[in-house]
């Protein structure tokens, strides 16, 4: 399964145009969970009790979220430190939504001081249907590694299914994780941005054991095309591909003369350009792809 993007509580419930455009998805995404920050439980109420009536599978609250302008406003992460209010949060999403509501936290505000068994415990009390972990605390953003000991922890302490996230960079770690943790699911985040084919990837592994083969040039120049026209398609000429660039230096990592690609992707503006970008980028590679 999968989520949207993180949408403000707040922008919901006063009906803020952005914030909703987030809840509109399509039926080939399902089953998808909208993931909702806030620090007001009034505004995490009335958000709750929309999102029920959007479509979507479940709602998940941000307890995690290491940026500034979220921690700012005593959202995401920022939680971890005030158990009431993080209470208050919980209770109101759980009493106000009809679909499940999960968290998503990290292990403390700071290396020192781990908060991710209390909030746990304070989640299950809550009503909270499941609890994903990244094994990170605020303080350590994605740096160093997580420590997967740490789920390994919180699921022994709750009841309620527990999903371990933090470096799944490869069908391996993904069953790695689920070995040592006995965590119930695994959440890929940025790994996904590199490679979305890691999901196939897990699921052939953990099935059967099969390893599969990495994809070529070819098909990641395929899926950015495919990627590339359903933004188009969504969000017109322009915006779609402006929006498409960072996904188009994600996909051309590891490339032969991928810093020239890159650069020339950085500009484009259209999906003609795209595809010239990358037509361009074939003809000139080809002895090297060639061997």
């Amino acid at each position: 399964m999968a989520y949207t993007e993180m949408v403000s509580a707040d922008g919901i419930a006063m009906g803020q145009e952005k914030s909703l455009s987030y809840l509109d998805f399509d039926t080939d995404e399902h089953p998808i969970g909208v993931q909702i920050f806030g620090a007001n439980p009034e505004n995490i109420r009335k958000a709750a009790a929309f999102i029920s009536k959007s479509g979507a599978d479940l709602i998940d609250i941000n307890l995690g979220c290491p940026v500034k302008k979220v921690v700012g406003k005593n959202g995401g992460a920022a939680l971890l430190k005030d158990r009431q209010l993080t209470g208050e949060i919980l209770t109101a999403a759980v009493e106000a939504s009809s679909l499940p509501v999960t968290v998503k936290m990290r292990t403390g505000w700071d290396n020192d001081n781990d908060l991710f068994l209390e909030t746990g415990e304070l989640a299950q009390a809550s009503g909270i249907a499941a609890v994903a972990l990244h094994a990170r605390s605020r303080s350590a953003g994605f740096s160093g590694k997580s420590d997967w000991s740490k789920i390994a922890s919180l699921k022994k302490a709750l009841k309620i299914p527990v999903i371990g996230n933090g470096d799944i960079n490869s069908a391996e770690d993904a069953a790695r994780m689920l070995a040592e943790t006995g965590c119930d699911a695994v959440m890929v985040g940025r790994a996904a941005m590199r490679n979305p084919y890691i999901f196939g990837a897990i699921r052939d592994f953990l099935r059967d054991r099969t390893i599969s083969a990495e994809p070529t040039i070819n098909d990641k120049i395929a899926l950015s095309l495919e990627h590339a026209a359903l933004l188009i398609s969504r969000f017109g000429e322009r915006s779609g591909s402006l929006m498409m660039r960072k996904h188009l230096a994600w996909y051309t990592k590891g490339f032969p003369a991928g810093a020239a690609l890159r650069a020339r992707l950085m500009t484009v503006a259209s999906l003609d350009d795209i595809q010239r970008a990358f037509q361009e980028f074939l003809k000139n590679a080809q002895p090297v792809l060639n061997g």
